[in-house]
């Protein structure tokens, strides 16, 4: 009965699958969008000025690091939770892959969400924004902040070898 239930469990893993192919499959609506980014920006680019073209690209950064976000959490949770991959020899296997564990997805993570927050703070002030919006988005910033920062420390200490 033990194994039964140690089978089940292990096979249970399996059930992450589709929720990490809807991550990559999500990734088309985040291509369609940058589509749409650079179709404007092709448009406009003759027009534009500095401001406008740093917004435009700032938009594609934040999209580009949101892709990112998704390519790595799907990957490295498939194989932490599923499977090893085997890319093979032609296969180009990225550095990363096999060396996060889930402390360091949770640090990319929020280092990710840290970034998205600091382009969009920087969008806010570039684009005229309201005072008070701008110091909205600079406190969830710093909450952003402060946050990955607790979590690097509490990964450190739980990683941290006792002296001998």
């Amino acid at each position: 009965m033990k194994r039964q239930i140690e089978a089940l469990l292990l096979t249970t893993r399996w059930l992450l699958l589709p929720l990490y192919l809807a991550l990559i499959v999500s990734m088309l609506a985040l291509f369609l969008v940058v589509a749409r980014e650079l179709e404007h920006l092709a448009m406009a680019a003759w027009t534009m000025d500095d401001v406008d073209l740093v917004l435009a690209l700032l938009s594609i950064l934040d999209l580009v690091l949101v892709a990112n976000l998704i390519v790595m959490v799907a990957i490295s949770s498939y194989e932490s939770y599923i499977a090893r991959i085997d890319a093979g020899e032609a296969g180009g296997r990225p550095e990363w892959l096999g060396k996060l564990d889930s402390g360091d997805v949770k640090l990319k993570v929020g280092l990710s969400i840290v970034m998205i927050s600091a382009i969009h703070l920087l969008r806010a002030y570039l684009a005229d924004e309201p005072r008070s919006q701008i110091v909205l988005l600079a406190g969830t910033h710093m909450v952003f902040v402060l946050s990955v920062l607790g979590v690097a420390l509490v990964e450190r200490l739980a990683h941290r070898r006792p002296d001998g």
